[in-house]
């Protein structure tokens, strides 16, 4: 039998000792300009106590979820259980933080604006508040301005000009999108969002009114950095963000900095990994163990509570990863396009990292996470014992000379799921390319599990689906029911996929339609705790009402 791993922990039980207050003017709807009030942050963060306070929903990064997913039968869904709200363009997740009176409501950080959402008595989404925020290069626009903008791109013929100069106006969007992308929320119900070279906080212009309006609440700004190049620059774009154990915020940024801070945004610890890019977020595990895939090598770093650590004798490690030749040529020598993700609880014999190289057929690196066994021989072909597995991302296809998965590894047990996101035109993942996702000659097929076996100590292909596509969005596992949902392209058309975990077949497809609105934009997928199936899409958030109800 596997050894089962358990869910890790979403928030941590100590209370906050202290709060900064910080005077402040409220902006924003549902508040009157120019109100003074005064605004706590914590001394520590602890994650809220819901489905998803965080993005990839928890800290090891996993995308796994204590529920079951929808069992209807495959259908094309109708309208009656369609939920649509119209908003930004990409959005960096859907947090969900309970209010003490049981309220649920979902924080979504988008590039032109924060929101405040929650299920009516119909199931329905509704906006309960928002803070208008304004993009650097692209205009700010309204819900009917984009719903306009997918409607009249949806009217024109793919692998047209005119159709390919609607998409190409998005190009450069994607680096917009990473002043919202990351973001979780704490139990006291404040946001902290990653934007670019800072940290901002969001919180209720009335702490624990779900109607109030939203209110910046503080900033921590990257300092600029005197690199071992001996250039002073800013720190590029954050590209990542997290939290330990003991409550820090952890960002991570383009040119390779780790950045430890304090919650209550008042000081940070700054690292930079010499000679790495990275272009992932981090998982962290429950002692404080962080874990970064550079552009060349996987890094686990230590957290001691006042330094960010690199020593071995502290659990530090640094490990290489292979690198074709398509990693220049093809990806702009971004190296791996996975963020790392934990397998194996802390009460589990074997715990590992799993993430991808940059083969040119990427393989799937299986890494002991902490100290190798004694009796652990290092595997034939590899450079180091650290290695516990490593197989190609191939779907079953052994004469493939070319894949990549730019979405995270989804874990549960001890399997994780890899898609395929490399297009078959070879050309790089912007958001003009993925508005043309549904073009045939551009869809990636595959979908593939992988599975340690603790009794043997092998590392194996589970199973393999050539024929699902999951292009753009990381997969949700629900535990319950053991299965897993892929948001793909079936005959030219957006669909909602759901395999069996253990065997990959399919128990169901529902259709969803060719709009452009049904795109997930590389982002997560999630499940609420009802089974239904909810994700940002491009210009808005989708919920589909496919659970039980």
């Amino acid at each position: 039998m596997t050894t089962a791993r358990m869910r890790p922990a979403r928030f941590f039980s100590d209370i906050f000792s202290g709060i900064i207050v910080l005077p402040l003017i409220i902006a924003g709807n549902g508040c009157n300009s120019g109100q003074r009030i005064e605004t706590k942050l914590p001394e520590r963060v602890a994650l809220a106590d819901s489905t998803c306070p965080i993005i990839h929903c928890d800290t090891w990064q996993t995308d796994a979820l204590p529920f079951g997913g929808p069992e209807a039968p495959s259908q094309q869904v109708p309208a009656s259980s369609l939920d649509h709200l119209w908003s930004s363009p990409i959005a960096g997740g859907i947090l969900d933080y309970r209010y003490e009176d049981g309220r649920t409501v979902f924080w979504v950080s988008q590039v032109d604006r924060i929101m405040k959402l929650e299920l009516d008595d119909d199931n329905n989404l509704v906006k309960l508040a928002e803070l208008p925020l304004q993009p650097k290069k692209f205009p700010r626009r309204s819900p009917e301005e984009m719903k306009a903008v997918v409607e009249k791109l949806d009217a024109t013929t793919l692998g047209t000009p005119d159709h390919d100069a609607l998409a190409d106006a998005w190009m450069d969007y994607q680096l917009e999108g990473l002043r919202a992308y990351y973001a979780l929320v704490n139990d006291q119900g404040i946001l902290y969002v990653g934007n670019r070279t800072s940290i901002v906080a969001y919180s209720d212009a009335e702490p624990g009114n779900p109607e109030s309006g939203i209110v910046k609440v503080g900033e921590f700004v990257f300092e600029k950095l005197k690199l071992q190049l001996g250039l002073t620059m800013p720190l590029a774009i954050q590209i990542g963000l997290n939290v330990t154990p003991d409550g820090h915020l952890v960002a991570v940024t383009i040119d390779g900095t780790l950045i430890v801070i304090r919650p209550d945004l008042s000081e940070g610890h700054y690292h930079n990994l010499k000679g790495e890019r990275i272009w992932n977020s981090i998982a962290i595990d429950d002692e404080a163990g962080i874990y970064v895939a550079g552009n060349k090598a996987i890094h686990k770093l230590i957290w001691t509570g006042s330094a960010i650590s690199t020593n071995e004798e502290a659990g530090a490690w640094s490990l290489p990863y292979a690198i074709g030749s398509l990693d220049a040529s093809l990806r702009a020598e971004r190296g791996t396009g996975t963020t790392p993700a934990l397998m194996g609880s802390e009460q589990s014999r074997d715990q590992f990292v799993v993430t991808a190289d940059a083969a040119n057929v990427n393989n799937l690196m299986l890494l002991w996470r902490d100290e190798i066994p004694e009796d652990w021989e290092q595997l034939p072909g590899t450079t180091s014992r650290r290695i516990a597995g490593s197989l190609p991302v191939d779907f079953g296809d052994a004469s493939l000379t070319n894949s990549y998965s730019e979405n995270s590894a989804t874990i549960f047990e001890y399997g994780a799921v890899l898609a395929n996101n490399q297009v078959k035109t070879n050309e790089a993942m912007r958001m003009p390319v993925q508005l043309k996702m549904r073009d045939p000659a551009r869809t990636p097929y595959g979908v593939q599990k992988f599975q340690w076996h603790a009794e043997s100590r092998k590392f194996e292909v589970a199973w393999t689906r050539a024929d699902v596509s999951s292009p753009n969005s990381t997969p949700v596992v629900a535990m319950k029911n053991r299965q897993l949902h892929v948001v793909g392209i079936k005959h030219e058309q957006w669909a909602m996929e759901v395999l069996d975990w253990d065997t990959g077949k399919t128990k169901a497809v529902y259709g969803l339609g060719s709009s452009e609105r049904f795109n997930p934009i590389m982002l997560a997928l999630q499940l609420l705790p009802n089974g239904d199936p909810i994700y940002a899409s491009f210009g808005g958030i989708i919920h589909l009402k496919l659970g039980r109800q």
